[in-house]
């Protein structure tokens, strides 16, 4: 997919729901834009500050930090051997959830989308910043591009909800 058509999709998207479809079709990445832009936090762990809150449990019992982080290294044990709780509380599972904010490059903590976006999943954090710092979401033209678009009416839906 194309950084820019995915902000294009987006925006478009967001017109029409916006002119037809607000109180009637929940799509959840806009009703979190609006929730975020009154200053309250994200409804998915996309759009927050953090990560660790939808562990993944397997079939076999292995658990691990997140879905789309269901490899070896990312594994907090198994819930035959661990209680869940200890596992989703662990310090393990706290640095991955804290690792999301704190492993943004510079060119994200300075965009002034960051309390709406927190760049994103990490998953998606493959390539680099206009000045070459690693991890940048691939997606970030798009998202930044959905953001500038929506940003009026997202603060005018906020102001009116608050």
């Amino acid at each position: 997919m194309d950084p820019d058509d995915w902000g294009y999709f987006l925006s478009r998207t967001f017109d029409e729901w916006q002119k037809r479809d607000v109180g009637h079709v929940l799509v959840n990445v806009f009703e979190t834009a609006v929730v975020q832009m009154m200053g309250r936090a994200a409804q998915t762990c996309v759009t927050a500050e953090f990560c660790g809150k939808a562990l993944a449990v397997e079939h076999d019992g292995e658990v691990y930090s997140c879905d789309h982080f269901v490899y070896p290294e990312w594994s907090l044990g198994n819930i035959r051997a661990t209680h869940l709780g200890e596992m989703a509380f662990s310090a393990r599972q706290q640095r991955f959830g804290y690792g999301k904010r704190d492993s943004l490059p510079a060119y994200c903590r300075q965009c002034r989308h960051l309390k709406l976006c927190w760049g994103e999943c990490p998953k998606n954090r493959f390539v680099r910043s206009p000045d070459g710092e690693p991890g940048l979401n691939y997606l970030c033209s798009g998202i930044r591009r959905f953001h500038d678009h929506a940003a009026p009416v997202l603060r005018q839906f906020a102001r009116q909800s608050a």
